[in-house]
């Protein structure tokens, strides 16, 4: 082969290796490019896993930090209930104990006092337990009472329809209010006192 077509062949060979080294190339960025952008997709991919799992991780923790704070309170209410009947039972043995000694009577003058004084009436009747009965005498010292907070003569007399429980209902004369007296209601009136009363017990306790 003559030197000429030597040359001629070498150059189509050099250009043929050139064009191939060129989409060799281009081949790699490609392949080099699109791994990049995979990769990176893969990444994006993982942090948005990453946080759609944080997220529900906090969620989790707020429902269980909710369901913690539910669980806290309904044992609070059962502690605060529960010690709230005990201070009911308490108040009912010391009435009980104070109508069988005897000792209860100036007790329920004052509650035929504050009664009459919230009834606001010139005259009524004063109901009571045959338990703790009330005398005529407790009357005319309630009555005394009366006049001496309010200013004004009340007339009171005992009704012969007797209560179940200890304590006393003042009746206006004409059967239209009343106002009780008991000790069950006298408890009630102070629940909010008493729970008060519980509530900073049970601070007090925890923090010890």
């Amino acid at each position: 082969m003559s030197d000429e077509k030597n040359r001629l062949v070498e150059g189509i060979l050099d250009e043929a290796r050139t064009k191939a080294g060129k989409i060799i190339k281009e081949a790699e960025d490609e392949a080099r490019l699109i791994a990049e952008e995979g990769f990176e997709e893969a990444m994006k991919q993982v942090e948005s896993e990453k946080r759609s799992f944080r997220l529900r991780e906090h969620q989790i923790a707020l429902r269980e930090e909710s369901a913690k704070r539910s669980i806290d309170r309904l044992s609070e209410l059962k502690n605060m209930d529960t010690a709230y009947q005990l201070v009911s039972e308490e108040v009912e043995r010391k009435i009980a104990k104070l109508a069988e000694s005897g000792e209860i009577s100036p007790y329920l003058v004052s509650w035929i006092v504050e009664a009459v004084v919230g009834l606001d009436k010139k005259s009524a009747t004063v109901s009571y337990s045959v338990q703790a009965p009330v005398t005529e005498e407790m009357l005319r010292e309630a009555e005394e009472r009366v006049e001496k907070i309010t200013g004004g003569s009340v007339t009171l007399t005992l009704a012969d329809k007797k209560i179940r429980e200890i304590g006393v209902v003042v009746t206006s004369f004409d059967g239209k209010v009343a106002y009780e007296n008991t000790y069950s209601v006298r408890v009630r009136r102070y629940l909010k006192d008493i729970r008060k009363i519980i509530q900073e017990e049970n601070a007090r306790q925890n923090n010890r």
